[in-house]
């Protein structure tokens, strides 16, 4: 199995990125590469990246010290240049990794290709064919941990198409891609820097490099 280097930018996140990191960790294990970069945070998030690197050889951290912040624009960019395998996922520092995220990915990717998770997420927002509505709760100290992990494990809904039979095409985050073909597309630009709107510049030049979203 080919390894991932999950890139993770936050800034005054530190409760859901210690719930992100500890999922990738817990439900991956110890074998993929983590990049984690703190944006001019005053929550504590340095201090608790310094801990995580100093028990887990298999992460790099990252700090802009100010006195602006940089934005997840510049970060994605930074991180996926550091990063030392030859996959990258674009994570964000409020998602948990369920497990056999790093197999399903890996199922499906290839050369050209973009390939997203399926989310799994509160109805807060409508549904989509790029994510499931399941109410598990908002906050991580209100996260129902044990009944997604039931779920993943013993639902007949593991058998929706959603899920790991069949695909959807199109692009979401979390994405993952060959660290080659991102550095074909020549990253984000910086035009949208520090603001979020950087999405649909990037996977338009994807698409004009005809790579296949799954």
């Amino acid at each position: 199995m080919n390894l991932i280097s999950f890139v993770i930018p936050s800034r005054n996140n530190k409760k859901y990125l210690e719930w992100s990191y500890d999922s990738i960790r817990k439900n991956l294990g110890y074998t993929h590469e983590i990049l984690l970069a703190d944006d001019f945070s005053d929550d504590g998030t340095w201090k608790y990246l310094q801990e995580v690197q100093d028990k887990d050889i298999g992460v790099q951290i990252f700090r802009n010290e100010g006195p602006d912040r940089k934005g997840i624009v510049y970060w994605y960019d930074f991180l996926c240049e550091k990063a030392t395998n030859d996959v990258v996922m674009f994570f964000h520092a409020d998602m948990y990794a369920c497990p056999n995220l790093d197999t399903e990915i890996l199922k499906h990717l290839e050369p050209g290709k973009v390939v997203s998770a399926t989310r799994i997420e509160p109805p807060l927002h409508p549904d989509g064919p790029e994510k499931i509505l399941m109410d598990l709760g908002i906050e991580p100290d209100e996260f129902k941990e044990s009944e997604l992990l039931s779920w993943l494990i013993s639902s007949p809904e593991l058998h929706h198409s959603k899920l790991s039979k069949e695909t959807t095409e199109g692009i979401f985050a979390p994405w993952a891609i060959y660290k080659e073909d991102y550095e074909k597309v020549g990253g984000h630009d910086e035009l949208f820097a520090p603001q979020s709107k950087e999405d649909s510049d990037i996977f338009n030049r994807m698409h004009l490099l005809d790579y296949k979203f799954v």
